[in-house]
């Protein structure tokens, strides 16, 4: 006999993979945005002595504290909380696997799918929608913090999006 607890988590499981299935869906290597677009921004963390997320055309990710090129992104919704992040200058997508790593790649897949949440204190974080429990994160230096080591009260996970004046 299946456990009631059981069976409620083989449902969730199977939500998930539809719902994956659901936004990914056309989606494979050409995210298209919905409502207002793309929005180009900054993602200013205030950990340490504040650092802009940038993302480098060799793929890796992390932070510097005065902003580069590298450091613009396109942010486009997919779904109502759900966006992909994509750097302008390296052409290239926010992703996060399941040990809680973030990296950038050409081909926009799941790991790229963020959840987008507006915090008590008016800053955003972003969690992985296929890995749930993964924030993305920058330390007091400015490098990656693993993701499934952080949580969303933490000011290593708040960005505050900041757009061209």
């Amino acid at each position: 006999m299946v456990s009631l607890e059981d069976h409620g988590s083989r449902l969730r499981g199977l939500w998930k993979l539809h719902m994956r299935d659901v936004l990914l869906k056309g989606k494979a290597s050409n995210p298209r945005p919905i409502g207002g677009g793309i929005k180009q921004q900054l993602l200013y963390c205030r950990v340490g002595i504040g650092y802009h997320l940038q993302i480098l055309a060799s793929g890796s990710v992390g932070g510097v504290h005065k902003p580069t090129e590298h450091c613009w992104l396109n942010v486009f919704a997919l779904k109502h909380g759900v966006v992909g992040i994509k750097g302008v200058k390296s052409g290239l997508y926010l992703c996060m696997t399941g040990e809680g790593l973030a990296y950038a790649t050409e081909q926009f897949s799941d790991e790229c799918l963020l959840k987008e949440n507006l915090e008590e204190n008016h800053y955003t974080t972003y969690s992985s929608w296929s890995h749930p429990g993964i924030y993305l994160a920058l330390s007091n230096k400015g490098e990656l913090r693993k993701g499934n080591r952080v949580g969303r009260h933490q000011s290593c996970t708040h960005f505050l999006p900041r757009r061209k004046s």
